[in-house]
């Protein structure tokens, strides 16, 4: 028979993290540059939809000023 074990934490992947999202927690956010990035801020656009269609939260992004440069913010709000 099996042994049922508890409280074993999942081992982090062997791959690399581009983007955060699971670590996001409600309120939090993160930006990129959006200037000469403009592939990068596809992609990012893409996975944040991809990511919250497959775990069931709310990511929203939306393009921002701040101090002077236009970003990319990624912020969870469910």
């Amino acid at each position: 028979m099996v042994e049922i074990q508890k409280n074993i934490d999942v081992p982090l992947p062997n791959y690399k993290e581009k983007w955060s999202f699971h670590r996001l927690e409600i309120g939090d956010s993160f930006a990129i540059p959006f200037e000469d990035n403009e592939l990068e801020v596809t992609r990012l656009r893409t996975a944040a939809s991809a990511y919250s269609g497959r775990h069931r939260v709310r990511l929203v992004t939306r393009t921002t000023e701040e101090e002077g440069t236009k970003m990319l913010r990624v912020w969870r709000t469910e």
